[in-house]
């Protein structure tokens, strides 16, 4: 690897903004950078992102101290804070100018900078203010003061002890963890992939961690029929209350509970990759071009990180490492979950995704005020792969929408046009128009005919009545997928306890809590009466609580074979739960 990456940087243009971290003081949680750039006028400015890899406004310069600026020789220049996050100097006009600041690095992985004495994880957008309107000129980064015994990992070629990137967009994109870490490798494709483990070597199985991934990588991959990247890192992150994933171009950076030996993390590591191709490569019109300094608004975060989460599930059935009727269990929990929100008949899925910004305040995460994007762009991805199964006698499918958009957007270097391309070429994968479905389903906030979708595969979906124990607590996604509380029932077991709206969600009787709280609290199996502990994370501190579930009457849904299904529904079931390849098949492409 270190070949090739030295054959790509040498085709690189010299980078007109070099940045260095000192990580002298990485135990105290302090890093140094240094900028050495350009000024092209008598004032130039220069300014760190607000937001980066969540959909949320985080004000990354909260972080920085000691901003200074000289000249190469050392000389101060003068220089003015503009804004809360942007700076401006002022200078000779096309002189080189140094700047200087301190950065304290007290996040968690994945969605954070951290630094401590045994290791250092890196989002450059949080940390590497950019020279405003230069976005696109070459840049490098290189490190200083590496403790002995540290390797570096970073989807970036490297010359000379400098990581090379074409522009700000691809330096921000490539995470970077310097420790000494773990390593695993396997190719595909002719590829390198790696697994980057920084973590108590007692809390983790980086066997398993690489089975797991490489069977992740080549499932997706046979699905997409190809393998678009130099070169791969998975980089995992092993901690007490750890959760979430975040996709970037060559990478994916995973944080997990720990200890956890007897986990393969399949499924956000599934989804993690997928992203490799939607949003990443294959990236809705609405998010270009990126802009750093307010948010990003787009109606298609229901299919970039739903139909994502669609594919996550296809992609661990085509791996082996979920079985078909796994598969429905979990399908049948999420419908029973979306069908229990009453904002379903008010938000569509592209309004949630507009709305993403607010899930950082706990009460639009209410059952009553939103629904997922990822839920509810997750079951549209089922719908409309049925639909066009069904539609064109099972001889097309979702995977031929994505190869679509792949080859005619992401491999020419466009963006697809929101709804309207996916509902243009889902249409003609379909061989019918799929207006009223888009209209139905993303457009609008209808109810949805479960029983006509799952029907296609020869399945039907009952309602259930039952009586469930309830902690008398809502719950949303927060960032990083992990589940919150969202919404407390006055006097309710959960409220009395002592707990919050935003705690996050860690364990259930020392169970993790990964998607669903009541399915989680009913495999509990409790006797009447019995009490559970709940673990949360709450600004950072690990809380335990004892609770007493209370009995309430709850609606479920059980996903069912329909009698005397037809062959073309069986044939389609098959299909659509991988049972035997769906499409083209051929081996995929470097």
């Amino acid at each position: 690897m270190r070949l090739l990456f030295a054959l790509a940087a040498a085709s690189f243009a010299p980078p007109e903004t070099r940045y260095q971290i000192d990580l002298s003081q990485a135990a105290s949680r302090t890093l140094t950078v240094t900028v050495d750039t350009s000024c092209r006028a008598s004032d130039c400015d220069f300014q760190l992102p607000v937001w980066n890899a969540t959909y949320q406004v985080r004000d990354f310069a909260q972080y920085v101290t000691g901003f200074q600026a000289s000249d190469p020789a050392g000389r101060p220049l003068p220089s003015r804070l503009l804004t809360p996050s942007s700076w401006r100097v002022t200078a000779t006009p096309g002189a080189r100018l140094r700047l200087r600041y301190r950065y304290l690095a007290d996040g968690v992985s994945p969605f954070g900078c951290s630094a401590s004495d045994r290791h250092v994880f890196l989002n450059f957008a949080q940390i590497l203010l950019y020279p405003a309107g230069r976005l696109r000129e070459p840049m490098s980064v290189g490190f200083l003061n590496v403790p002995a015994g540290w390797k570096t990992a970073l989807e970036l070629p490297e010359q000379e002890g400098l990581f090379h990137a074409r522009h700000y967009d691809e330096l921000a994109d490539a995470p970077a963890e310097l420790s000494p870490f773990a390593e695993a490798h396997f190719t595909l494709a002719g590829k390198r992939l790696r697994v980057v483990v920084d973590a108590d070597p007692a809390d983790y199985d980086l066997n398993r961690l690489k089975t797991t991934t490489e069977k992740i990588a080549a499932a997706a991959t046979h699905i997409m029929q190809e393998a678009p990247f130099p070169s791969y890192t998975f980089f995992y992150h092993f901690r007490p209350g750890g959760g979430g994933g975040m996709e970037h171009a060559n990478s994916t950076a995973i944080d997990a509970r720990a200890p956890c030996r007897d986990c393969d993390l399949a499924g956000v590591t599934a989804h993690e990759f997928f992203h490799l191709w939607n949003v990443k490569r294959i990236r809705p019109a609405s998010m270009e071009p990126i802009d750093y300094t307010r948010e990003d608004i787009t109606p298609s975060l229901w299919f970039a990180e739903g139909v994502t989460s669609t594919y996550g599930s296809y992609i661990l059935l085509a791996a082996g490492l979920e079985t078909p009727k796994r598969f429905l269990e979990r399908l049948q929990d999420q419908i029973t979950r979306y069908e229990s929100l009453a904002a379903r008949l008010e938000q569509s899925a592209e309004e949630a995704s507009i709305a993403a910004w607010m899930e950082r305040y706990p009460g639009y995460r209410r059952p009553s005020r939103s629904v997922s994007y990822y839920l509810k762009g997750e079951l549209i991805g089922y719908a409309l792969d049925l639909t066009i199964r069904q539609a064109s006698g099972n001889r097309r499918s979702l995977d031929d929408v994505m190869r679509r958009l792949n080859l005619d957007y992401a491999q020419k270097g466009r963006f697809f046009e929101d709804t309207t391309a996916l509902e243009r070429l889902a249409s003609e994968a379909a061989g019918r128009d799929l207006r009223d479905f888009f209209d139905r389903m993303v457009r609008r906030a209808d109810p949805v005919d479960w029983n006509l979708y799952l029907g296609y595969a020869g399945y039907g979906v009952l309602p259930q009545v039952t009586t469930a124990p309830s902690l008398g607590l809502e719950t949303g996604r927060a960032p990083g997928q992990a589940l919150a509380v969202s919404e407390l029932e006055p006097g309710g077991p959960a409220d009395k306890a002592g707990l919050r709206s935003g705690d996050r969600l860690v364990s259930l009787n020392r169970r993790p809590v990964e998607r669903n709280l009541a399915a989680a609290l009913e495999a509990l199996n409790l006797e009447p009466g019995a009490s559970v502990s709940l673990e949360v994370e709450r600004r950072g501190q690990t809380l335990s609580f004892t609770l007493k579930p209370a009995q309430v009457r709850r609606t479920s849904y059980r996903i069912e074979e329909i009698p005397n299904a037809t062959a073309a529904q069986r044939g389609i079931a098959s299909a659509w739960l991988r049972a035997k390849p769906s499409g083209r098949v051929t081996e995929p492409r470097p």
